[in-house]
């Protein structure tokens, strides 16, 4: 099928259309994922209710482990807790372009995904404003729409901005969410190290007493529920051709049909080298 016949084609997921073409890139993450016998509507479920729970009990939770702010185990959890910030995505990004330069157009998925999870982030945080583990008060909020506790008496005391104040979600847990979950889908055999690394964020984190344990649980789900659909849209590649259509007057073509072939030949590969 040329590209063109895609183009012309309708958005009804049929094989032709751009949808169907990026269903048609099934990776383990997504499988499992979209299997209707397993109810991924289910999962939510109960990780919504864990975090409701986690909530409730942060008071009691507190934050900070000792055990790990120390020496040499300090500096190396707080180095792999940057997984998924600026350097780590160039990183990232870099690999794929030199390992598998035939993919390059994904890291532009890749960074519509972080960014839009970093904005939706940086929203719930102005906007509930609540106060970190340091003022020892984790149901206080100071934001645009919320305003509960001595959230703002504390903000003033310590003279701190609104984004420093600000403790929910974790950006750095919503952010290593969001590289893990494009790790595992651009190379399924690294997806337990994907995860591993989103739970070491996580952990430190907490570890370091800079986010409440429903923080990170809430930047967790925001990374996935915000990162997942653009990454498996392909949407960074589709913002991209449709730019470059707008530039060049719609004389140019496509690239979805090529991007979703060359996935499914490199997730091919990968599998039959297992």
């Amino acid at each position: 099928m040329t590209t063109e016949q895609v183009e012309r084609s309708g958005g009804d997921g049929s094989a032709a259309s751009p949808r169907g073409l990026v269903r048609s890139v099934r990776p383990p993450l997504t499988r499992f994922i979209e299997d209707p016998n397993r109810g991924i509507g289910r999962y939510l479920a109960v990780f919504i209710g864990v975090f409701a729970a986690t909530f409730a009990l942060d008071q009691w939770l507190g934050s900070g482990l000792g055990f790990f702010r120390r020496g040499d185990i300090e500096r190396e959890l707080a180095a792999l807790g940057q997984w998924g910030q600026f350097s780590s995505l160039v990183i990232v990004g870099v690999i794929l372009v030199s390992v598998q330069p035939a993919r390059w157009r994904r890291v532009f998925d890749l960074a519509l995904a972080s960014g839009a999870v970093w904005a939706v982030s940086v929203l719930f945080k102005l906007g509930l404003g609540r106060a970190r583990p340091k003022h020892d008060d984790p149901y206080a909020f100071d934001g645009w729409f919320v305003g509960v506790g001595d959230s703002s008496a504390i903000r003033d005391l310590v003279q701190t901005s609104h984004y420093d104040f600000a403790s929910f979600p974790s950006s750095h847990t919503s952010a290593a969410v969001v590289l893990s979950v494009f790790l595992a889908m651009i190379w399924p055999r690294l997806g337990v190290f994907a995860l591993c690394m989103a739970i070491i964020v996580g952990l430190s984190r907490f570890a370091f007493a800079a986010h409440w344990a429903s923080d990170i649980l809430g930047g967790a789900l925001i990374g996935f529920l915000v990162g997942y659909p653009i990454i498996r849209g392909f949407h960074g590649v589709r913002l991209l051709d449709a730019i470059w259509r707008l530039c060049s007057k719609g004389r140019s073509r496509s690239a979805l049909n090529a991007v979703v072939t060359e996935e499914k030949r490199a997730l091919k590969s990968d599998a039959l080298s297992r």
